[in-house]
């Protein structure tokens, strides 16, 4: 029932819903505990860069991204990043270094952060097939059966230079949840409770960063991904003994191009990464199901963690297995 309700708000034009955050001043009032320089400072807006028929670069902005390690470790989405990965549909890179940059192509990738201009490599990734199945428009069902999700890492264009990136904490999560065996499961998605208050951060169009501000209120028991909808789930009673208004406005507003970037929390913890929505919903993917799929607990061969979580202080390391 509740997956024919999403499929007819994800398909169907809208209104435009609710306003975004477009300032630091409008953030502070809301209380969150994350700053508009800290949501800048650790976001990407991903670029694809191409010739023209004159031979001169062009550039066009194609998603975001959001910054999980001090090294440049980031995730954006798979179709975001589809174009590297051009020829290499059917095969799927764990630890690897594919060069999204390189300046010989009629295409290449960068990553901009603040003013910086970086060039982007991406060390992991599933196959189209498991990813988006090659197709631009999910239906929420899909949504939650793929992943639609890469880890990559920005870097200088002089290897010489070093620097290290401020970057989105992630929490410690039961890893129990997620099954890698069978990421396709059938599933019902049941209201969350309580419906979590999240801020989805990216780089629509052509614009400034923006945040969009709403609620989660739609999961899966597995913990793969969530919706904000704006369908009424709540009961008067449910929402007064949780303290929430009765006038809350449901569903969550995302532009083209917001892809990719950061679902947080109020306390700017992590909770996942929005791969798809409209004017009024979101899709988002969680950050388990990510660090499920492409991190380990235990080392291989690296000899430092590539993240630690909070408030564990619990290494996580980059996968180098192919997963079944």
């Amino acid at each position: 029932m509740y997956i024919v309700l999403i499929s007819i708000l994800l398909f169907l034009p809208s209104v435009a819903f609710g306003n975004l955050i477009t300032d630091a001043e409008q953030l502070a009032g809301k209380g969150v505990g994350f700053t508009w320089s800290e949501a800048t400072s650790k976001s990407l807006r991903i670029v694809l860069e191409y010739r023209d028929e004159s031979g001169n670069w062009q550039s066009v902005n194609l998603g975001s991204g959001f910054l999980i390690g001090p090294d440049g470790l980031f995730v954006t989405a798979y179709h975001v990043m589809k174009h590297c990965l051009a020829g290499r549909e059917s095969s799927r890179g764990f630890s690897v270094s594919v060069d999204c940059s390189r300046g010989d192509q009629r295409v290449r990738y960068k990553a901009r952060n603040g003013d910086q201009i970086y060039d982007i490599q991406l060390v992991s990734f599933l196959r189209e097939a498991d990813s988006t199945s090659g197709k631009d428009i999910l239906t929420p069902d899909e949504i939650i059966k793929q992943r639609d999700f890469v880890i990559g890492r920005v870097k200088e264009a002089t290897e010489a230079k070093t620097r290290s990136f401020a970057h989105w904490e992630l929490g410690e999560f039961d890893e129990s949840h997620i099954d890698l065996n069978n990421p396709r499961a059938d599933f019902y998605l049941t209201p969350l409770m309580p419906p979590k208050r999240v801020f989805i951060i990216g780089f629509p169009n052509d614009d400034p960063i923006v945040i969009s501000e709403g609620f989660l209120n739609l999961t899966e028991k597995n913990g793969r991904g969530y919706f904000a909808a704006d369908y009424e789930l709540y009961s008067a009673k449910y929402l007064h003994a949780n303290g929430m208004a009765l006038d809350t406005r449901w569903g969550m507003r995302v532009e083209n191009h917001m892809s990719g970037g950061a679902v947080v929390d109020s306390a700017g913890r992590v909770i996942g990464v929005v791969v798809n929505g409209n004017r009024n919903t979101a899709g988002v993917l969680s950050i388990e199901n990510v660090l499920s799929t492409f991190f380990s607990r235990t080392s291989s061969t690296e000899s430092a963690p590539s993240l630690i979580l909070i408030p564990t202080a619990t290494p996580l390391y980059l996968r180098r297995d192919n997963l079944n």
